[in-house]
């Protein structure tokens, strides 16, 4: 502790937020080291490990019991203060950089003010996209009677000017919540605290418009209407500075209200009524044009909506570079007009609405205002249209560049959702086709490696006739995609109307990419289409025949198609046609393997092949196992053919199947081969004593004749016919 005064107290509440607040106390850190400081923390109700990583950093730790008063706690830490000036924050805020502040202490020029603010950047989400900036009043100069008040949303008073603007900025997460549950409690607590306050000191419009920003994170639009036209009317005839800046909360409030709601025309008739009443800040006024220019667009107005946005960027001109002016005039829900959402959307809505009305005048001035080098925000859709106004309106180069713009920022999914979309609809109607055929043009001149891009070059170049670098775009896409036989017939079908080689284009692709991305389409792909990409790759094969780098990644191909077969295109019926397709299988897999893998490899347990290719083996040893005729051999090598690669299992046991059909016809002419011409003979003269015993009605003595010829020749089909005659008599 410092013997002599210190120029500055920094307090600050905590409630045990031990993660945030140690990087709200190493922030501070440096302010500390640089100017003489002293640092109260208030316990609202820390654990013992909190309070012991809080005494690191400070000796002056004062406990204080939780009463819902806000100003209370803060009084705490003020009536220990012994600073010159006095800096508050919470533990759920850290400071980004504090040099300004230091500066603002160590130049001396505090002593020319009576209280500061710096910047805190509330974040709605914690990638850090969506986020507003607010200037906060956060030090004060220790004058007798300066004090907090206020349950909640506790601020000084009194104070008086000048102020200080310091651009230390804080960020602040306390918006986020983990759980809706953890949100609807923090707004329920908030929203019981104002009520009351707002009943004790129903002049003071603080409480009115800290209660409508509840209502809001709540989303309770109604209640939002209700306060906002409650607050201008309870505030209509005050005239002084304060409720002329915050009055415009109403009005904003009312008309942001009612567009979430969608009551578009409502919107319109408050934003002109709010646009009448001259007391309300220039900022004020932006924001309604701001809020006009959303309302007339979804109404279809466009050419009102394009009036709102010219008037809102008047405003901003005048207000954009006077920061002192802009914080003279802030209030919640106005301050929007100057956040870069409040900016973006509408000249979100100005492109938009010139586009409808024809024109792209406001395309060329305004699209490059958008952050497309840092944080995005646009109006929902905007992207999606922009690209269909430019499959629509006539071609300008404007759009090359604007199209330029969006394939470069990475992630806009948008903007290839709708290009998809323009081409699925293409087949639908020549104007459909036509608008395909425009937005194509546009970024066929785009440099990109999107492989997109460059299938678009493609069907554009056929399309226009213009082929000298078809080759070249082939090469291209090739190279930016992974899976390149997924790729759209129309593709195929060009190389070979302009007899292409593709077979070049095939050698280039690094065997690692072509076999990924083979893999991927033979798991991904119909039955059909791997026949139609097979044949492709067999008009290749025509053209390089002894080029062996090429002949590897053919015969991977080839092998993939052969497997392909087993799994999906093998006989049931046919044992022929079955033993042919693992013929060409086994022997093309070998074939393939044989390059990579020692003789070796292929013997015992064969740990090291695929499953694939252990399977071929199997299927080789199978089939040249058959040409011996042994059938105890036939049936080890089959049983040791199931399992080995599960695809394969169905397309095994119908072989199994078939061979066991084909067996037991082989054993029946076999059998029929060993009876003897007189054995024949004797065989029909029973059967003619079978057939008479039936006639005279002795249907058991002929059935037990019958039985006894059957041991001689089983395959007899007229031994069927009269055991099937004997059963009807029977019956």
């Amino acid at each position: 502790m410092n013997k002599k005064k210190p120029l500055l107290t920094i307090s600050l509440l905590s409630s045990g937020r031990q993660k945030t607040l140690r990087k709200c106390l190493d922030s501070i850190m440096p302010l500390m080291e640089k100017v003489d400081s002293e640092l109260i923390i208030v316990d609202t109700g820390c654990d013992e490990e909190t309070r012991a990583m809080m005494q690191v950093y400070t000796d002056q730790i004062i406990p204080f019991t939780w009463c819902d008063d806000f100003s209370k706690a803060r009084n705490v830490g003020m009536s220990q203060a012994k600073g010159e000036w006095f800096m508050y924050l919470d533990d759920d805020e850290w400071f980004l950089d504090t040099k300004e502040i230091e500066d603002f202490f160590l130049s001396g020029d505090y002593k020319n003010y009576c209280y500061a603010c710096y910047i805190q950047r509330n974040y709605m989400n914690y990638n850090r996209q969506i986020y507003t900036d607010a200037w906060v009043s956060r030090l004060v100069h220790l004058r007798p009677g300066v004090r907090f008040i206020g349950v909640i949303h506790e601020f000084f008073f009194p104070i008086q000017d000048p102020c200080k603007l310091l651009h230390s900025m804080v960020e602040h997460f306390g918006y986020i919540y983990s759980t809706k549950e953890e949100e609807r409690q923090h707004i329920k607590r908030n929203t019981v605290l104002l009520q009351k306050a707002m009943k004790k000191e129903p002049n003071v419009i603080r409480w009115w418009i800290h209660l409508l920003q509840e209502y809001r994170a709540a989303e309770e639009f109604q209640q939002m209407q209700e306060l906002c036209r409650d607050g201008i009317r309870h505030f209509r005839n005050f005239n002084d500075k304060i409720t002329n800046r915050d009055r415009g909360s109403f009005y904003c409030g009312l008309v942001e209200a009612e567009l979430l709601s969608a009551y578009y025309e409502q919107a319109e008739e408050d934003i002109k009524y709010g646009l009448k009443d001259k007391r309300n800040t220039q900022m004020c006024q932006m924001r309604l044009y701001n809020l006009g220019a959303e309302a007339y667009y979804k109404q279809k107005k466009y050419q009102e909506a394009r009036e709102c946005c010219e008037k809102y960027l008047e405003f901003y001109e005048i207000l954009k570079d006077d920061e002192e002016e802009r914080v003279e005039q802030e209030a919640f829900f106005v301050l929007n007009a100057l956040e870069p959402a409040g900016l973006y959307s509408t000249l979100g809505y100005y492109i938009l609405s010139d586009f409808y009305l024809g024109e792209t005048k406001v395309f060329k001035k305004h699209f490059w205002d958008f952050a497309w080098d840092g944080v995005l925000m646009l109006n929902k859709g905007f992207i999606k249209d922009v690209v269909d106004f430019m499959s629509k309106l006539p071609y300008d180069e404007a759009f090359v560049k604007g199209a330029q713009t969006m394939v470069d920022w990475k992630g806009l999914t948008e903007f290839w959702d709708k290009v998809h979309e323009i081409e699925n609809k293409a087949v639908v109607s020549a104007e459909s086709e036509e608008q395909f055929w425009h937005l194509a043009k546009i970024l066929s001149q785009v440099k990109s490696e999107n492989h997109y891009v460059w299938y678009l070059r493609i069907l554009y170049s056929d399309h226009i006739g213009e082929v000298d670098d078809l080759d070249t775009c082939y090469q291209k896409l090739f190279h930016y995609v992974a899976d390149i036989f997924q790729l759209d017939d129309k593709i195929f079908a060009i190389a070979e109307k302009y007899d292409l080689d593709l077979g070049a284009r095939f050698e280039e692709i690094p065997f690692d990419q072509w076999k990924l991305g083979i893999d991927s389409f033979f798991s991904n792909t119909s039955y059909e289409k791997i026949l139609e990409r097979a044949a492709v790759v067999e008009r290749s094969i025509d053209k390089e025949t002894e080029n062996e780098r090429l002949a590897a990644r053919y015969q991977y191909f080839i092998m993939k198609t052969a497997e392909v077969k087993i799994v999906y295109g093998y006989s049931k019926t046919d044992f022929g046609a079955l033993q042919e397709c693992l013929q060409d299988f086994s022997d093309k897999c070998l074939l393939f393997y044989r390059r990579y893998f020692k003789e070796n490899a292929f013997c015992g347990e064969m740990e090291l092949l695929p499953a694939p290719c252990r399977a071929a083996v199997r299927f080789h040893q199978l089939l040249e196992t058959q040409k011996t005729g042994d059938r105890q051999q036939i049936g080890d090598c089959l049983k040791q053919a199931v399992g080995v690669f599960k695809d394969f299992d169905n397309a095994v046991k119908a072989y199994a199947a078939l061979f066991a059909e084909e067996e037991k016809a082989k054993l029946e002419a076999e059998r029929a081969a060993q009876i003897s011409p007189e054995m024949r003979a004797l065989a029909g003269q029973i059967k003619d004593k079978i057939r008479a015993l039936l006639a005279q009605g002795m249907a058991p003595e002929a059935f037990q004749v019958l039985q006894q010829l059957k041991t001689f020749i089983p395959d007899d089909p007229e031994i069927t016919e009269l055991e099937k005659e004997i059963t009807l008599r029977f019956s």
